[in-house]
């Protein structure tokens, strides 16, 4: 018996705000960046890796108004690797992870309203049930 499986997880923080847009039928689209330090022998300085990841759907919606560069997220899903000729004829490739999963894994910043200055801490905390995960 064959067994098969593409599965992805990553644990690590946004490189930048998802970038939502939307596909012909109409379907939401969010595309971001995650970055996952790479463990380091004794000595040497941590490296970087960059995972460019995609959403599609409910999930895309979700990470479009929750996620912003610097949260720290659990995403899993699967490997896809893509080519596409570049507008000067050279061929491009690149590896992404189609998320199915994701869940953040810090609490929300605050945001602070324009005009407000002095907020008590206790007013600037949502209540339990006003949080989506």
């Amino acid at each position: 018996m064959s067994f098969n499986l593409n599965r992805a997880e990553v644990i690590g923080r946004l490189g930048r705000d998802p970038q939502m847009r939307y596909a012909p039928e109409g379907q939401p689209v969010a595309s971001f960046s995650l970055a996952t330090d790479r463990p380091a022998k004794a000595g040497a300085k941590p490296e970087t890796d960059w995972h460019h990841l995609v959403c599609w759907g409910k999930l895309a919606e979700f990470a479009g108004q929750y996620l912003t560069k610097g949260r720290l997220v659990f995403a899993a899903g699967r490997l896809t690797y893509r080519a596409w000729e570049g507008k000067d004829g050279k061929m491009r490739h690149t590896t992404e992870i189609v998320v199915t999963e994701l869940i953040p894994l810090d609490r929300r910043p605050e945001i602070e309203a324009p005009g407000v200055e002095d907020i008590s801490d206790e007013a600037a905390t949502p209540a339990d049930d006003e949080i989506p995960f």
